[in-house]
C-alpha cells in the first residue's frame, strides 16, 4: 500500500519541543557519463527532528480520585500511555491522580493505586504502596506502546516519597519479564520529588510498586518524560547516467521512470520509508524548439513498510517487474512541442528520502528510465498490466543505473 507519510508537531502546555537539525553537503568525483560511471552530487539533508514531551498526568486527566482502570492518556503527535493498577483479591482496584490544584512539580502530585472498599465501592488510598488493612497493597503499571514510532522513555518523576518511605520501579520491553531499574527510600520530608534516570532505551512497560514491610502511603507518579525524532528527509540525485543510449524523446511518447532500494544494515529496526522522486532528460533539441530543453517527470510518491533487519532490493530487484517502475508520463511540450528532445546525456535521478522511526541505517538506490518508442517498440506505458508489451524484456526491461549510497 502507498501513502504518504507527514510529521506534524503540537504545542501544548504538556509539551515541550527541541528541535535539532544537521546538515552535510557532500559531492562526489566526476567521471565519465555512462551507465556504471556517471557524476554523482548529494544535496544538503537535513536529518531529524527530536521532539521531548512531559506527560503530566495529573494535568491530562483534569481531575482527582479515580480515573479507572485501565486510563489512557492521549497526547496529539505524541502517541498514549496506559495506566492500570493491578488486581487485588479482597476489592477491585483503579487509578488514581491527586494534586491538580497544586503546581507542577509538587511534592503531592501524580499517579496512584486505590482499592475501592468504601462504602458503595468508593475509592480508599491514592498512593502506590496503599494498604487497608488486609495486607494487600496495589502495583501501578504504564504501557508505552501506544507511544508515537520512534518515541523512547526517558525519566520518570516520583513525588510524595517522604523520609523513610519506598519506591520501586521496573521496566519490561513485552510486559511480562520485569527487571529492577531503581529502589529507594525517601530522605528528606521537605522535598518529596524523585527524579529516576537511565530509563532502557527498548522500555515499553514500568512497573510501580509498593516495597515489602509497612511503609504506609508510599509515592505517586508524577510524570514521565518521553523523546521522539521523527525523520524530515533528505535529499540526492544520481546522474546524468545515459543507460538508454542515445535516445530521441518525442512528443506523445510514454516516458518510465523506476527505482529500487536496498538497506546497507542488516540489523536495522523495521520502519516505513518514504520516497519522493523524480527524473529530468536535459539535451539538444532536433528538428525545431529552443536550442535546448529539460524534460522532468515525477515518479509516484511512495511509502514502504520495511521489515526489520531486511536487506533485500526493493520494491523489487527484477528490472523487468511492474513494481521497479514507479511513474509514467505522455511527453508533451517537449523543445516548444515540435521538435525532439537528443537524450544521449542521460538522465538525473532526484529523490528525497526519510525513514520513520530513523533506523541509524544507510541506503543503497538505483534507479532507469524507458522510452520504448525511442527504442524502435511499442508506445508502451510500463505500469500498464493490461498491457502485454509491458512484460516484454526489450520494451519495459531497462537496465539500472549505477548504485549510489544515500547521504
Amino acid at each position: 500500500m502507498l501513502h504518504r507519510l507527514f510529521a506534524k508537531r503540537a504545542t501544548i502546555v504538556l509539551v515541550a519541543s527541541v528541535t535539532l537539525g544537521t546538515a552535510c553537503n557532500e559531492h562526489g568525483p566526476s567521471a565519465p557519463r555512462g551507465p556504471s560511471a556517471s557524476p554523482v552530487e548529494l544535496a544538503p539533508a537535513l536529518s531529524s527532528i527530536v521532539t521531548t514531551t512531559v506527560w503530566d498526568f495529573v494535568a491530562l486527566a483534569g481531575s482527582n480520585g479515580d480515573v479507572g482502570n485501565p486510563k489512557t492518556f492521549t497526547i496529539a503527535g505524541a502517541g498514549s500511555v496506559t495506566a492500570t493498577s493491578t488486581p487485588t483479591v479482597a476489592f477491585p482496584s483503579s487509578v488514581t491522580t491527586k494534586g491538580l490544584g497544586d503546581p507542577f512539580p509538587s511534592d503531592e502530585r501524580g499517579l496512584g493505586v486505590c482499592q475501592k472498599g468504601g462504602v458503595g465501592g468508593a475509592c480508599l488510598g491514592d498512593e502506590v504502596g496503599t494498604d487497608l488493612g488486609d495486607g494487600e497493597k496495589g502495583s501501578l503499571i504504564l504501557d508505552f506502546t501506544g507511544l508515537a514510532a520512534g518515541s523512547t522513555v526517558t525519566n520518570v518523576m516520583l513525588s510524595s516519597v517522604q523520609f523513610g518511605e519506598c519506591y520501586s520501579v521496573s521496566t519490561s520491553a513485552d510486559g511480562s519479564t520485569y527487571a529492577l531499574l531503581q529502589t529507594g527510600l525517601g530522605a528528606s520530608n521537605s522535598s518529596a520529588v524523585i527524579l529516576i534516570g537511565g530509563v532502557p532505551a527498548t522500555t515499553k512497560f514500568l512497573r510501580f510498586d509498593p516495597c515489602p514491610g509497612d511503609f504506609g502511603d508510599d509515592y505517586v507518579v508524577e510524570s514521565v518524560t518521553t523523546v521522539g525524532e521523527t525523520s524530515t528527509g533528505k535529499t540526492f540525485s544520481i546522474g546524468p547516467s545515459s543507460m538508454e543510449g542515445a535516445i530521441l524523446i518525442t512528443n506523445g511518447d510514454w516516458v518510465n521512470g523506476g527505482y529500487s532500494f536496498k538497506f546497507v544494515n542488516g540489523s536495522h529496526i523495521a520502519t516505513n520509508f518514504t520516497v519522493s522522486a523524480s527524473v529530468s532528460i536535459t539535451g539538444p533539441c532536433i528538428g525545431g524548439g529552443p536550442a535546448s530543453d529539460t524534460f522532468t517527470f515525477p515518479l509516484n510518491t511512495a511509502t514502504y513498510g520495511v521489515p526489520a533487519n531486511n536487506t533485500d532490493w526493493l520494491p523489487t530487484g527484477d528490472q523487468n517487474s511492474v513494481l521497479s517502475w514507479e511513474g509514467s508520463v505522455i511527453a508533451s511540450g517537449v523543445c516548444g512541442g515540435i521538435g525532439k528532445l537528443d537524450a544521449r546525456h542521460g538522465a538525473v535521478f532526484t529523490a528525497t528520502v526519510s525513514q520513520n522511526p530513523p533506523t541509524g541505517s544507510l541506503v543503497n538506490f538505483r534507479f532507469k528510465y524507458r522510452d520504448p518508442k525511442a527504442k524502435g517498440k511499442l508506445n508502451t506505458n510500463c505500469l500498464d498490466t493490461s498491457d502485454p508489451n509491458r512484460a516484454k524484456a526489450d520494451v519495459c526491461g531497462a537496465s539500472w543505473s549505477q548504485t549510489v549510497r544515500d547521504p
